[in-house]
Formats: C-alpha cells, structure tokens, sequence
C-alpha cells in the first residue's frame, strides 16, 4: 500500500510544475510524451517476449561467455527497437500499455546490467554458474558485492567487500 502511495504520489509531484524544479518535471515528462506521440513503430511486447527468451537461452544460471557476449549484442539491438516502440493507448488513466513500455525500457537497462556483472565475474558462485571457463569460486578476487550505476546510457560497475560476520563462506557442496 505504501508503495501505490507513493508512485502516485510521484505521478502528483511531476505533473506539478509548480511544485518541482522544472529540469526534474521535464526529466519526467519528455519520456512519456514521447512515447505517447508516437503513431507508429512496433508493440513493446514483441520487444519484452524476445528479451525473456533470449536471456533464458544464454544467460540462465549456467553461463558461458560467448553466449553471454551474445546476449549483450542482442539486448543492445532490443534497446535499438525500443526507441521506436509505439503505445496505441493515448489515455492517462489506467494505461498499462504506457506501463508496460515503460517497464520494457526498464528491463532492458537491467539486462545490460545483469550482462554487464556476469562478465565481469570471473568464477562460478551461487546462481552465477560459469562452468565451462570458471568452475570454482574465487574469495580472493570476488568475495565482494558486485554495485551498478547506470552512468551515461550504460552499466557502470563497482565493488563492495563483503562483511563476513557470524557464518564463514564455503564452497556449496550437493
């Protein structure tokens, strides 16, 4: 509940000029009219349902590089197609066509995301398997939080040491 409050209250807030910096409300708005004076291009979903079948098929939890390589070709040509993607509903109440477009483009920054981190990491960890190339953990390199920014249209990466505290890591064993 808290969450719905708050979202409407950001679709408040940046249809407010008077009550925001403009630079922000138009941060906010230019996306939006964008995609709603859009008359043609394709349908988000045809976008959203190759993104979900393309990472299932190369980037599971058992990853080889080459397919991840793959993948972020593939998701730097979705984003291409996302640029001209086209919301049929022009309306402002109840539009989940508009969402989900806007979700889309979300998704497509988390692929990247995602792909970004995946080859970054150099061994096999919990659900980030490399199998093929880097079978076993590696604490010395990679016993650290994997951080990402989104700087400039891309993924930018960080890392945070992890704070071992009452359970010692150890290698999972089935």
């Amino acid at each position: 509940m808290a969450t719905r409050r708050r979202s409407s209250g950001v679709m408040r807030w940046s249809a407010s000029s008077a009550s925001s910096p403009r630079s922000i409300c138009t941060q906010l708005t230019v996306p939006l009219k964008t995609l709603l004076d859009r008359d043609k291009g394709e349908r988000p979903w045809r976008i959203r349902d190759e993104l979900g079948q393309t990472m299932h098929e190369n980037f599971g939890v058992f990853r080889r590089e080459e397919q991840m390589l793959e993948q972020k070709d593939i998701v730097a040509g979705l984003r291409e197609r996302f640029q001209r993607v086209v919301v049929e509903d022009k309306g402002n109440v109840f539009n989940s066509d508009l969402t989900q477009a806007l979700e889309l483009g979300f998704l497509l920054e988390l692929a990247d995301c995602m792909i970004e981190s995946g080859l970054a990491r150099k061994e096999s960890r919990g659900a980030h398997a490399r199998p093929y190339d880097f079978p076993s953990r590696d604490d010395e390199n990679y016993m650290r939080h994997t951080i990402v920014r989104w700087i400039a249209d891309r993924p930018v990466l960080d890392w945070k040491p992890v704070r071992v505290t009452k359970w010692q890591p150890q290698e999972r064993k089935y």
